[in-house]
């Protein structure tokens, strides 16, 4: 299961990334590592937690804000990274606690971050990591927490020719047509993304429209094939497409010479010759026929 899905999944209340209050980034990447700048223990309404460990706060109460200032890291990571599900694994965390004097159970506290780790990224959540005590910390927040965590290698976009291109341009649209599912899903790749928000319309279970690996992906147009008011296929297009090598992108505009249609921009990844992930772009119209089919109002 994906670290995005987990959120889902644990109902975690990710609050807004946390602001720069000072001259620095929230995050730097080095390679694949990411040194991301420390988080506090945030609210969902914006305020901190403030407090000694072991003066104004329990162990139990300390534990808390070392897992709201997780919950601040990971809308950080998000941030940053783009997504969750781009961390590799937990390097390093170090876990600063605003303590009195006296208080030695600083790693009980910062369990409350290493614990929502290990929930979020399973084995991966679990790095190196020390537990420090401090006279004050920034506003007297009761802990501080920065961290090193290590990014999935992103796949290398291959140049593509022109003949896999033009290929692909020319394949997507005919098998839709004729309602081709195998032809379809031989210039995707197996592990290709998929991201509409139609696929909320047509597959009722989904959440997110977000598709990953070709059998999604098929799933979603083998459903689609089966309703008789999908215009895709019989839609106009001008012959016109952009490609870089990399990419591909055209347009099924909105005006035709048969009249109005709905309007959309396809834009594919490509690697290899076949469509590593594929995005759908709805204008003004095809957002209004989109609203429809979720049976939502459009004003």
């Amino acid at each position: 299961m994906s670290a995005e899905q987990r959120v889902k999944d644990l109902a975690l209340d990710l609050p807004p990334p946390p602001q720069a209050v000072g001259n620095y980034v929230p995050g730097v990447r080095v390679g694949n590592l990411l040194f991301l700048s420390g988080c506090g223990p945030l609210r969902a309404d914006g305020s901190i937690v403030v407090g000694k460990a072991g003066a104004d706060l329990s162990v139990e109460q300390a534990y808390a804000a070392a897992r709201l200032a997780g919950l601040a890291m990971l809308a950080r990571i998000r941030l940053v990274a783009g997504s969750l599900d781009r961390v590799a694994r937990v390097v390093k965390v170090l876990g600063m606690v605003n303590a009195a004097p006296d208080f030695r159970e600083q790693p009980k506290v910062i369990n409350g971050f290493s614990d929502l780790m290990v929930e979020v990224f399973g084995d991966a959540g679990r790095g190196a990591r020390a537990a420090v005590g401090m006279a004050a910390l920034t506003g007297q927040m009761a802990v501080e927490i920065e961290m090193v965590i290590e990014l999935k290698e992103e796949p290398m976009m291959t140049e593509n020719t022109d003949a896999q291109i033009r290929h692909v341009y020319e394949q997507w649209h005919e098998t839709i047509k004729v309602r081709d599912i195998d032809g379809l899903m031989a210039l995707y790749a197996e592990d290709a993304v998929f991201e509409t928000p139609f696929i909320l319309a047509v597959l009722k279970d989904k959440t997110e429209g977000i598709l990953k690996g070709r059998g999604a992906i098929r799933a979603f147009f083998e459903a689609g094939f089966r309703n008789p008011e999908s215009g895709l296929g019989r839609w106009y297009r001008t012959g016109t497409f952009f490609a870089n090598g990399r990419q591909l992108v055209w347009e099924y505009p909105r005006e035709t010479p048969q009249g109005d249609q709905v309007d959309l921009v396809e834009v594919m990844d490509m690697a290899n010759g076949l469509i590593a992930h594929h995005r759908v772009y709805w204008g003004w119209v095809g957002f209004k026929a989109l609203a429809g089919a979720l049976s939502k109002s459009v004003p």
